[in-house]
């Protein structure tokens, strides 16, 4: 269950992850001091080669997801090392 459930979690941070992690798609011309400036990026869908998705935030929003995906990681790796596995 506790294996199920880190797999899991596993598997949303690395959703995550490629979020942060696609390139920009397009506004390379935009200034990126803006926080408001919309950013879009073409998004892989795990699990299929040929899938993929456009997600448009603000550089603020992207900043914090890169945050919540780092908060994530880090706390599936320390809670890791603490069960000794």
């Amino acid at each position: 269950m506790i294996a199920k459930m880190f797999y899991g979690a596993c598997a949303i941070a690395m959703v995550t992850a490629t979020a942060v992690i696609a390139q920009p798609s397009g506004n390379s011309g935009a200034t990126s001091n803006d926080s408001n400036t919309q950013v879009c990026r073409a998004v892989a869908d795990t699990g299929s080669r040929l899938g993929r998705s456009r997600e448009c935030h603000t550089a603020q929003e992207w900043a914090e997801l890169r945050r919540q995906t780092q908060q994530n990681i880090d706390r599936i790796q320390n809670s890791r090392a603490a069960s000794g596995q």
